[in-house]
Parts: C-alpha cells; sequence; structure tokens
C-alpha cells in the first residue's frame, strides 16, 4: 500500500528533478486481476469519471491482466494520497485483486 510518506517522497524527488507540481501532469494509475472480463468493468466505471483507458494486458509470467488509465490533473501530497486510498477502496469494492499504483509523466503539447 502506499503511504503518505511515500507520495511526499516522490512529490521531493520530482521537485529536485526540476517538475512543476503547480501545473497538471499526466497521472497514470494501475489495477491488475486475474480475469480481463473484471477489469473491463472497472475501467468502464473509471472512463464515465474521466479517466483515459490507456491499455488492458496480460504480463508473464504471473498472467496477471494489467488495467492503466490515465488522468492528466494537478495533484498536491494530499490529494493523490487521497486519490490512492480511493482506488484501493474501490479494488476491494468491486472485488478487484489489486490497486497497484500510480506513476506520472509530464505532459508533451
Amino acid at each position: 500500500m502506499i503511504s503518505k510518506n511515500d507520495i511526499e517522497q516522490l512529490f521531493e524527488k520530482m521537485h529536485k528533478a526540476g517538475w512543476n507540481m503547480e501545473q497538471k501532469l499526466a497521472w497514470g494509475y494501475f489495477f491488475k486481476d486475474e480475469k480481463k472480463e473484471t477489469l473491463k468493468k472497472i475501467a468502464a466505471e473509471l472512463e464515465q469519471q474521466a479517466y483515459e483507458v490507456i491499455d488492458i494486458n496480460q504480463s508473464y509470467p504471473d498472467k496477471m491482466y494489467w488495467l492503466q488509465i490515465e488522468k492528466i490533473e494537478q495533484h498536491s501530497i494530499d490529494s493523490l494520497h487521497k486519490r490512492n486510498q480511493q482506488f484501493y477502496q474501490l479494488a476491494k469494492k468491486m472485488n478487484i485483486h489489486a490497486y497497484d499504483g500510480m506513476d506520472v509523466s509530464p505532459i508533451d503539447f
């Protein structure tokens, strides 16, 4: 589980690397499950919340399916922590194996 301290460390590294945390960035979020259909259900729900479904693919050798969604938004430490908690709860509610965290990248215009 991603702690608030983990997010604080991430933001510190990004700041030291010269990232402008006062702007919108492309935030990617990941869910995994044994069944592709289960991930399709959560993907449909998240699309209605303005997330873009990037991909559902299968990894090897564990053969788990991964859902990657993305949303361009600005986060603070607190808002990202809240988002992660919401996704952990959503995964539990929808009986998905795991919410597996996030990544971030700058937006290229």
